[in-house]
């Protein structure tokens, strides 16, 4: 089970670490939050890297009229926090569990960098993570500027047919989630979804979406 708790982006940490330091810090570490929950706050000092064993966490920020700006939406298998490794001690977003049963694994950044002396494969596979994670950031606000909801819908699940290297594919993310991620509303998103589905572009469910045909998703993210 350990196993799927620890691929970040089809790399599989797994089978590059010691399996038994890995069951190490999900048993001595491993904690539950409720939906809702704060992990870690804005403008705090923490020292930790975290890892989702199970549930979804969204880093967020807020404007001064108190609304919600959500920068990411994480699952299973992904890693948050790891800014730290790049010295930035005091956090920078608001990290909070969205579902009921999110469990997180946590490191210390001494732990972290203890691991990443010890195994380079494991160093370069963490960089690369928080690069790709910068890229993925900046292409999302690249969709938000004047685009369209079907761009931004087409755009959003080519990106992850991209990711994936793969036509076919499962994801953890309800329509609501790519909706807030997207700056759409959850009636826009279910609208487009239903209309690349009836016109043959894509099949989806709620655990897998399958590209039927990538040349017109292509043409229709680039509108």
């Amino acid at each position: 089970m350990m196993k799927n708790f620890w691929v970040l982006s089809d790399i599989d940490l797994y089978a590059i670490l010691c399996p038994v330091k890995l069951n190490y810090f999900h048993e001595k570490h491993g904690v539950r939050y409720g939906k809702e929950s704060v992990i870690y706050a804005e403008n705090k000092l923490d020292s930790n890297i975290y890892f989702i064993s199970r549930g979804k966490v969204k880093l967020v920020n807020y404007d001064h009229h108190g609304n919600e700006i959500v920068k990411q939406i994480l699952t299973k298998g992904e890693l948050f926090g790891e800014d730290i490794i790049l010295d930035k001690s005091q956090r920078t977003e608001y990290a909070i569990s969205c579902s009921n049963r999110t469990t997180i694994c946590s490191m210390s950044l001494n732990d972290m960098q203890g691991l990443m002396r010890e195994n380079n494969l494991f160093s370069t596979t963490i960089y690369k993570l928080i690069g790709l994670k910068l890229k993925k950031m900046e292409r999302r606000l690249e969709l938000l500027i004047g685009k369209g909801v079907m761009p931004r819908v087409a755009s959003f699940i080519y990106d992850l047919h991209k990711e994936k290297a793969a036509l076919s594919f499962s994801h953890e993310l309800s329509q609501k989630d790519m909706a807030t991620l997207l700056a759409l509303s959850r009636e826009s998103m279910t609208k487009a979804l239903y209309k690349l589905k009836k016109d043959g572009v894509i099949d989806y469910n709620r655990k897998e979406i399958k590209i039927l045909n990538l040349e017109v998703l292509l043409k229709l993210s680039e509108r």
